[in-house]
């Protein structure tokens, strides 16, 4: 008998800005994203979504996470550089 363990890795991790605001104040003490995702068990944070924002922190210095955006799909194609 063979067990298969299958995992959804396909979803976004969606954050309020009290919790941007409390995991950056609180990386800024050193805190890390394992100690994050213990020592708040009752928020639901993942280990890679808190990752994912302390990279864009790191990188950018803000915790706003810039979402990928089809230009498609968003206006007119007037407005796709392409069309212009």
């Amino acid at each position: 008998m063979s067990l298969q363990l299958s995992t959804n890795n396909n979803y976004n991790m969606v954050f309020s800005d009290e919790d941007k605001i409390l995991i950056k104040s609180l990386y800024l003490k050193m805190y890390t994203a394992k100690r994050l995702t213990d020592e708040f068990p009752e928020i639901s944070w993942t280990k890679h979504g808190v990752n994912k924002l302390l990279k864009n922190l790191r990188s950018t210095g803000t915790v706003d996470i810039a979402t990928k955006r089809n230009p498609t799909t968003t206006g007119s194609f007037q407005s796709h550089p392409h069309f212009t």
